[in-house]
C-alpha cells in the first residue's frame, strides 16, 4: 500500500492531461485568496523540521489533519491536527500501536465533521500488521485489524479506502482470505454491508470494488464502483437500505454518445447526489465528469472542452461539497499542475502552475485537494524553489 508521505502521486486509475502534453499556465501573478499554513524547512511543534507533507483532509468547521515527514535527530512520520489555528501532534511512527508492535507508516487520514480523527496504519507486529484506528479522548483505539475474525467468519488480511461520516460511522473495504467486501463499523461493531459473490442487480455477482470505494454520507448511504462477473461489467452503485442500486453501468450509453467503459473517483453528497468520472468508447466525448440530476446524468466537464486556454482530455481526482461544487485536477504531465472548480454554470482554474505563491516562489505542482462544505480547499503544493507547503483557499 502506498504511503501518504509524497507529493502528487496519483491514486486514481483515470488520469488527465492537456492537449499535446502542454502545461496550462496563465501569466504569472499572485494567486488571490490563498493562505499558506506550513512549509518545509519550518520547525515542527514537537521538534525537528518539516521535510514533506501528505495530502490534508479538512472538515466542515475548517479543522485539518495531515501527515508530515519530520527531519531531525530521529526522522519520523507524524500525524498532526490543526484546529482553531493551533497545530498539535497526534502520533508518530515508532509509537506503540494498540494492536501490538509500533506504527511504521500511515495512510488514508480521516476527519469527521465532529472532529473524530482516524487513519489506516501499518505496524511492526506480524500478527496485526495493518489496521484502521480512531482517536478517542486522546487515546488511539483500533476499529479493525489484520488477524481479527471478520463477521463473515474469515480473518481480515488487509483494508482499503476507509471513510467516516459525522455520526462516527466508518466504512471501508475489508479483504479476507479469498474475498473482499464493504464493511461498516459503528459503536465498535463491524458489519458486512456488501460482499463479493453477492448478486448484482444487472446480473451475475459482484467481483471486487474499485477506485476509492466506498464513499459514505451522513445519512448512511454508501456509493461505490464495482465490477461484476457478468462480462466483467463495471458500475457506479449506491447502497440504499442495504440494497445496491445502480446509478450507471458499462451497459449504459453515455449522454454524449458511445457506451460507458470505465468509472472512477466516485463522490457523494448528504443530499444523495452522486458524482463520478466516466469513460466511453465510440462517442464524441471519450470521458467526462458527471453528477446525477433529477432525470439524467449531467456532465460538468467534458473531454475536448476549452478551459482558460487549454483543452481538457482526461480527468483525475474529484471532490464535491454540499452545494455540488466539484474540485478536480488534470494529471498529465504526471504531476498535476492546476486545481479546477466545476459547477453547473462552468469551469475555472482555482490555482495553477505559474501563479505566485504566498510565502514566496511560484507554484509548479499540486497534490490532491480536499474540499469542505464551507467551500474551503486545502492542498499541498510545490514551488519553484523546491519547497512544499500546505495552503488554504476558498471557492466562494
Amino acid at each position: 500500500m502506498a504511503r501518504i508521505f509524497r507529493l502528487c502521486v496519483l491514486s486514481f486509475v483515470v488520469v488527465a492531461m492537456v492537449t499535446g502534453g502542454a502545461v496550462l499556465v496563465l501569466p504569472a501573478g499572485a494567486a488571490p485568496g490563498i493562505q499558506i499554513l506550513f512549509r518545509t524547512g519550518e520547525q515542527a511543534p514537537d521538534g525537528g523540521t518539516f521535510a514533506e507533507f501528505s495530502d490534508p483532509t479538512i472538515n466542515a468547521p475548517g479543522d485539518m489533519v495531515f501527515g508530515a515527514v519530520v527531519a531531525g535527530t530521529r526522522p519520523r512520520e507524524t500525524l498532526y491536527a490543526w484546529t482553531g489555528g493551533t497545530l498539535r501532534p497526534l502520533t508518530s511512527t515508532g509509537a506503540p500501536a494498540p494492536t501490538g508492535g509500533v506504527f511504521r507508516s500511515f495512510s488514508d487520514l480521516l476527519l469527521s465533521d465532529r472532529g473524530t480523527v482516524g487513519f489506516l496504519a501499518r505496524t511492526t507486529d506480524p500478527r496485526a500488521s495493518a489496521g484502521i484506528y480512531l482517536m478517542r479522548d486522546g487515546r488511539i483505539v483500533p476499529v479493525v485489524s489484520v488477524g481479527q475474525t471478520a463477521p463473515t467468519g474469515r480473518m481480515f488480511t488487509d483494508f482499503a479506502n476507509p471513510t467516516i461520516n459525522a455520526r462516527g460511522v466508518v466504512a471501508f473495504v475489508g479483504r479476507t482470505l479469498g474475498t473482499e467486501g464493504i464493511f461498516t463499523n459503528a459503536g465498535g461493531e463491524t458489519t458486512p454491508i456488501l460482499m463479493a459473490g453477492q448478486p448484482a442487480p444487472a446480473g451475475g455477482a459482484f467481483e471486487f470494488f474499485l477506485d476509492g470505494t466506498p464513499v459514505l454520507n451522513d445519512r448512511g448511504e454508501i456509493a461505490f464502483v464495482a465490477s461484476t462477473t457478468e462480462r466483467h461489467a463495471q458500475g457506479v452503485y449506491v447502497l440504499l437500505d442495504g440494497r445496491p442500486v445502480p446509478i450507471v453501468t458499462t451497459d449504459d450509453d453515455a449522454p454524449a454518445g458511445g457506451r460507458f467503459t470505465e468509472f472512477g473517483s466516485v463522490v457523494l453528497t448528504n443530499a444523495g447526489t452522486v458524482g463520478f468520472i466516466g469513460r466511453a468508447a465510440r462517442g464524441q466525448v471519450p470521458e467526462a465528469l458527471y453528477i446525477t440530476g433529477r432525470a439524467t446524468l449531467l456532465p460538468l466537464a467534458t473531454a475536448g472542452q476549452d478551459v482558460a486556454g487549454g483543452t481538457l482530455t482526461k480527468f483525475a481526482s474529484a471532490a464535491i461539497d454540499e452545494g455540488e461544487d466539484v474540485v478536480f485536477q488534470l494529471s498529465l504531465p504526471i504531476i498535476p499542475q492546476a486545481i479546477y472548480l466545476a459547477t453547473r454554470t462552468g469551469i475555472r482554474p482555482i490555482v495553477q502552475a505559474g501563479d505566485r505563491a504566498p510565502g514566496g516562489g511560484v507554484f509548479t505542482a499540486f497534490s490532491t485537494p480536499a474540499l469542505n462544505d464551507a467551500g474551503r480547499i486545502a492542498f499541498v503544493a510545490e514551488t519553484d524553489d523546491g519547497r512544499h507547503g500546505i495552503y488554504l483557499t476558498r471557492i466562494r
